[in-house]
C-alpha cells in the first residue's frame, strides 16, 4: 500500500467527524445558480450555473466514527460539469454535518474500501477517539 494513500486515509478518518463504510445506492444532480447579481433574462434564456451538487445516498455498511447509523445522504459542490462517481462496491467515505445536513469533507475523504485500508480506518478512527471542535476537513 502506497504511503500517501495510507497517510491521506489516517489524516482523513481523524480530521472529520463521520467515517463510514457505505454502498451508494443512488446519486443525483443538482445545478446551483452563480451569485452573479440577476439580470433580465431574453427569451430561451437560463441562468448562468457554475457550480452544481451532487447528492449521494448510501447503505451504511458500518459505522467507524460518529454516531451509527444505517442510511446516509450526503452532498457535495463541484465545479459544474465534474463527473459524478457511484462505485457498485464499499467505499470509506468521510462527512462532516452543516445547518442542512451532511456533505462530503473534500478531496481525500472517499477510498475504496478494501481490506487493508478498511482496516487502516477502523485501527485510526479508533486511535482517534472522540472528539468535538474544529476538524480541518470541515467548515
Amino acid at each position: 500500500m502506497a504511503e500517501e494513500l495510507t497517510s491521506a486515509l489516517r489524516h482523513a478518518v481523524t480530521e472529520t467527524p463521520h467515517a463510514l463504510l457505505v454502498v451508494h445506492t443512488r446519486a443525483t444532480i443538482e445545478h446551483i445558480p452563480s451569485g452573479e447579481k440577476p439580470r433580465r433574462l431574453g427569451e430561451g434564456e437560463m441562468p448562468v450555473m457554475t457550480e452544481e451538487r451532487h447528492i449521494y445516498e448510501a447503505q451504511v455498511l458500518e459505522t467507524l466514527r460518529g454516531p451509527a447509523m444505517q442510511r446516509v445522504r450526503y452532498e457535495v459542490v463541484v465545479d459544474r460539469g465534474d463527473s459524478i462517481s457511484l462505485s457498485s462496491g464499499p467505499q470509506i467515505v468521510m462527512l462532516c454535518r452543516g445547518p442542512k445536513g451532511y456533505y462530503g469533507a473534500g478531496v481525500g475523504s472517499a477510498f475504496a474500501a478494501t481490506r487493508e485500508l478498511l482496516a487502516l480506518a477502523r485501527a485510526s478512527a479508533q486511535a482517534a477517539g472522540p472528539k468535538s471542535g474544529k476538524f480541518a476537513y470541515c467548515d
